[in-house]
């Protein structure tokens, strides 16, 4: 899974302070978190341990949600995680509910206020990773359902700017500075746009009843074919300006 949501710095500092004995909940958190998906992806032998650190992470779960604020949401999709490889753990339907409307709360899904409380550039990439992170959960979750998503918006319309790809090193409070591209970034970009796609290709031919196209020599098919060409060659930096809902 493809889903920059914790800055690495920020994950090596609270890995350290959680050795040196911080009782910090965010930081327990996370840390255990990691460690659980790590292990599930890792090998199966390694399920019942993962597990442990789970239910070790769980015991921080009330501390870190009564917030409902960015670091609330960065645990959350963690959970999300785990248990869309943990089905039995959490109920994935839930968690994600829980992340969308907080992320709706905060104002993420929309360009135009997704600035708000962001005091320097850090926090305003991770503001847009979490906005496409839990968006493209949400939609996947709809999607696999058969549920309307939970970002129906007025305007149909999509404009979050992609978060930077650059590797977290290069990115700080101070600024961002240039740097080669990180691969995994550009994995998940590329997934957000697949999933973008899919939710636009659902909307026209599953819900929303439109008496065409009947077939498939409509034009519709060819200019689908054609922004899934052109999204998929996009520079990661051009924003989406779609219409998926």
């Amino acid at each position: 899974m493809f889903n920059p949501v914790i800055h690495e710095m920020i994950l090596a500092n609270a890995l350290e302070d959680v050795y040196a004995g911080s009782q910090d909940p965010y930081q327990n958190f996370i840390v255990r978190l990691v460690m659980a998906i790590s292990m599930q992806k890792l090998d199966s032998n390694y399920a019942g341990l993962a597990d442990s650190y789970y239910l070790a992470a769980m015991q921080f779960y009330e501390a870190v949600v009564r917030p409902k604020d960015i670091k609330t949401l960065q645990c959350l999709v963690l959970i999300g995680q785990y248990s869309l490889l943990t089905p039995t753990r959490t109920a994935v339907y839930y968690v994600v509910g829980l992340a969308t409307r907080i992320s709706q709360q905060l104002g993420l899904p929309d360009e135009k206020t997704i600035c708000l409380g962001a005091s320097d550039p850090l926090s305003l990439d991770m503001r847009r990773r979490l906005s496409w992170t839990v968006s493209n959960l949400e939609l996947g979750l709809s999607q696999s359902m058969g549920r309307p998503n939970g970002f129906a918006k007025t305007d149909d319309l999509v404009d979050i700017k992609w978060f930077e790809t650059v590797p977290d090193a290069n990115i700080s409070e101070n600024g961002i500075t240039p740097g080669p591209p990180d691969e995994r970034k550009l994995v998940a970009i590329h997934f957000c746009k697949m999933r973008m796609l899919q939710a636009e290709i659902r909307r026209m031919l599953y819900e929303m009843k439109h008496p065409e196209p009947r077939n498939a020599q409509h034009p519709w098919f060819a200019s689908m074919e054609a922004k899934m060409d052109q999204w998929l060659r996009s520079s990661p930096e051009k924003p989406p300006w779609c219409k998926p809902w």
